[in-house]
């Protein structure tokens, strides 16, 4: 006879806000950042345990997340999948063109700053 689903209450934090949510014991790392994104409206984010990132297929017993424990959010402004920095492939483009000209270097100078 199978038993109850057990209940963990976990503590989210970000560096401007937190919650309380119960879920599963036996939960992904993937539905607790769909109650995140319920809560706080942030579809990008990444969620860490004692340091340590987690990866949304992974089960919670992974992180030996139990009754009490913390997740740290780290909230993002743009999908974690998306090119970081495009100011570095257009100085690549610049140099390997050698065409340097005044809005070239300004467009630069803007990435930088």
């Amino acid at each position: 006879m199978a038993g109850k689903p057990r209940i963990v209450r976990i503590k989210f934090e970000s560096p401007t806000s937190e919650f309380y949510a119960e879920v599963r014991e036996k939960s992904t790392v993937r539905e607790l950042m769909k109650i995140i994104t319920r809560v706080w409206g942030d579809e990008y984010m990444r969620t860490y345990h004692k340091s340590k990132e987690m990866k949304s297929d992974q089960f919670l017993s992974t992180y030996n997340i139990k009754d009490g424990s913390i997740v740290k959010v780290q909230v993002l402004a743009e999908s974690p999948d998306q090119p970081v920095n495009v100011c570095t492939n257009n100085f690549k483009f610049m140099v390997n063109n050698k065409k340097l000209n005044r809005f070239s270097i300004l467009g630069l100078i803007h990435c930088v700053s």
